[in-house]
């Protein structure tokens, strides 16, 4: 590569992949003089592992939030402090939420506080610090936008790359009976 570089005088770049899995984008320049003479070759080599690390979650988060919006049953994502980071489109459309901003926001104040129930706050902070699971939790609630709902509620622990805290799958089924006339 150097060589070729001296030869055309045409800077070269590529990536540089290292034995202990490190990554580095090389570039390989003629060096010029004040006088403007090729004196030799400037080689550099940033490390671009972290951003090849963001670039792949970036695609992997796209590549689940498809998935996500598919399913047809109600689905938030959660952080370890209980913040929406993600709402599926059934949740959005199921609660009249299409519009609204709740990604950052607690799941606990989403809804006029519908999901503020002690049982469920405590449910969902045994998942991240015991790593439970919850299956059928029964949410019978008037929701100020949608009326009476009966919610099965499941939700589980979605591990995340290590040092970073994990976050919850929270899925919800209507179990709404037919109403009376």
């Amino acid at each position: 590569d150097c060589r070729e570089v001296l030869k055309t005088l045409v800077f070269k770049e590529g990536e540089v992949d290292t034995k202990d899995g490190g990554c580095y984008l090389m570039r390989i320049m003629p060096y010029r003089t004040i006088e403007n003479v090729i004196d030799g070759l400037v080689i550099t080599f940033v490390n671009v592992r972290r951003l090849k690390t963001a670039e792949k979650a970036g695609e992997l988060r796209s590549f689940f939030e498809s998935i996500v919006d598919t399913v047809r049953q109600p689905l938030l994502v959660l952080d370890e402090e209980r913040r929406v980071v993600s709402a599926n489109r059934c949740f959005l459309d199921t609660f009249r939420m299409r519009g609204r901003p709740i990604v950052g926001t607690s799941v606990f104040e989403i809804g006029e506080g519908a999901w503020d129930i002690p049982e469920l706050r405590e449910l969902l902070e045994e998942i991240l610090s015991a790593n439970t699971t919850f299956q059928d939790f029964k949410m019978d609630h008037e929701f100020a936008r949608i009326g009476q709902k009966v919610l099965l509620l499941n939700a589980r622990r979605l591990e995340r790359a290590t040092g970073l805290p994990g976050m919850i799958l929270l899925a919800m089924e209507d179990v709404t009976g037919p109403r009376a006339k």
